[in-house]
Order: C-alpha cells, then structure tokens, then sequence
C-alpha cells in the first residue's frame, strides 16, 4: 500500500472553465515520495527517507468550483472532483511542474519530466493521488 499519483493532462488552459472536461491521458509516476513531496506534505515519512522535502516547493491549487472532471479507470469512466482519498482535486501547470527535482529519480519519472518539459507552460494537469 502507499500514495501514488497520476497526471492528468487538460489540452488547453481554458478547460478549466468548462463544467466537465474528459482527461484522454493519464500518466503515472511511479512511487518517489521525494517527487510527491515537492507537490504534497510527505514530511511525515522523513524519517525514512531525508531527502524528502519538509514542504511541498510547488503548489497546487483546486480545481475550480464547476468543474467536473471525467478520467478512464480500469473499470470504464469516472467522473469525479476528489481522489481516491477524499480530497478535492488540485491542479498545476506545466511551468510548475518543469521545476520538479527528479534527481535520483527512476527512468520513467524522468521520461515523464522530459515529456513535461516539452509542453507549453500554461498546460494544466490535475493531480490525481490514489
């Protein structure tokens, strides 16, 4: 068991302003606390890894109130505004996530930096913890 996170990518900025938007992609990280942390408080886990950050470096905002957002699950689509958690979604942009500290990360985490990197800065992602 543990915390992992999926990006969903919005394909303009002004999707935020739509009442329902259909995520086409997800992409999981695979498990870093060292990288959710920058993006989450995980200072509780600290003690077993120093490097994770005492307070997120980003930050994430909620989604905007009317918002509704449609992803694909193993099961079909869902339609949600909270996480697996409980948690109203929160979301970034791209700029943002273009400073993740990925040092030390696996190859995939950095592939998805890459791919990010890549991206025009005003591209939101929703993150979504499971």
């Amino acid at each position: 068991m543990g915390t992992f996170l999926a990006l969903l990518p919005l394909r303009k900025k002004e999707d935020l302003k739509e009442s329902c938007v259909l995520c086409y992609e997800r992409i999981d990280f695979d498990q870093d606390y060292v990288i959710f942390g920058q993006l989450r408080d995980f200072s509780e886990y600290r003690d077993s890894d120093p490097k994770i950050p005492q307070k997120p470096n980003i930050k994430p905002k909620h989604i905007p109130l009317d918002l509704w957002i449609n992803y694909y699950e193993d099961d079909g689509l869902e339609k949600t505004r909270e996480d697996k958690w409980g948690d109203e979604l929160t979301f970034v942009f791209a700029e943002q996530l273009k400073h993740l500290n990925i040092r030390g990360a696996s190859a995939k985490n950095k592939a998805i930096k890459a791919f990010i990197k890549l991206l025009p800065n005003d591209i939101p992602f929703i993150l979504y913890w499971h």
